[in-house]
C-alpha cells in the first residue's frame, strides 16, 4: 500500500492506489462521460452539439491522472464503437463514432492523457494550474475537432471553425472556470 499525500492526483489522494480503485476510477469517469455526453444542446446551425464531455473529461483527467483517464476515454469510445448509445443524442456505433463530430470524439484521449500529465507537472491546487490545464485539452479538442469537420463537411477550416469552434467558446470558458475552482476548493476540502 502506498501514501496518500505524494500523490498530484486529487482522488489517488483520498484513496489508497490499488488496482481495485484504479478500475473503480476508470469506470467512474467512463460512466460520468456517457452521462455528461447525454446533457445536450442541439445547434441548429451546426452537426455538433453542445454537451457537458469537455468539462468531465477535463476535470476527470486533472483528478484522476494521465493514463487512467485516456483508458476511460478508450473505454468509452469502445462502448460507443459496440453499438451502445452512449454518445451524445443517445447515439451509438461505427457510423456514429466517424461521422461529424470523429475528430471531436478522438480528440477526447489526447486531451485526456495532456491534460493528465499536465496535472502531474503543475500543481491542481491552484486555479491558474487547472485553468491552464483546461485550456490545453480544450484548443486539443477544438484543433482535431475542427479539423475533422471541415474534412468531413468538405465546406473548409473556416465553416469548421464558425460552427464547430466559435460557438462553444464562452460555454466552454465557463466550464474552465468551474474546473479551476473546484479542483483547488476540493484540495483544501481534503486537507482540513
Amino acid at each position: 500500500m502506498t501514501t496518500l499525500s505524494a500523490s498530484p492526483f486529487i482522488v489517488d489522494s483520498i484513496w489508497h492506489k490499488t488496482r481495485t480503485s484504479a478500475l473503480v476510477q476508470i469506470s467512474a469517469l467512463t460512466a460520468i462521460t456517457v452521462l455528461s455526453a447525454q446533457v445536450i444542446i442541439p445547434l441548429p446551425f451546426t452537426p455538433v452539439p453542445l454537451t457537458m464531455q469537455t468539462f468531465a473529461i477535463l476535470f476527470g483527467a486533472a483528478a484522476i491522472g494521465p493514463f487512467k483517464s485516456l483508458i476511460a476515454q478508450f473505454a468509452y469510445l469502445s462502448l460507443a464503437a459496440l453499438g451502445l448509445p452512449v454518445l451524445a443524442g443517445d447515439r451509438g456505433g461505427i457510423e456514429a463514432i466517424f461521422g461529424a463530430t470523429a475528430g471531436y470524439l478522438f480528440a477526447f484521449l489526447l486531451a485526456s492523457f495532456v491534460v493528465g500529465k499536465l496535472a502531474s507537472r503543475i500543481t491542481t491546487k491552484r486555479f491558474q494550474g487547472v485553468l491552464l490545464g483546461y485550456l490545453v485539452g480544450s484548443l486539443i479538442i477544438y484543433a482535431m475537432g475542427a479539423t475533422w469537420l471541415a474534412i468531413y463537411t468538405e465546406k473548409g477550416f473556416y465553416y469548421a471553425l464558425l460552427n464547430g469552434v466559435v460557438p462553444f467558446l464562452i460555454g466552454d470558458a465557463i466550464k474552465a472556470c468551474l474546473a479551476a475552482s473546484l479542483l483547488p476548493i476540493s484540495w483544501r476540502l481534503i486537507n482540513k
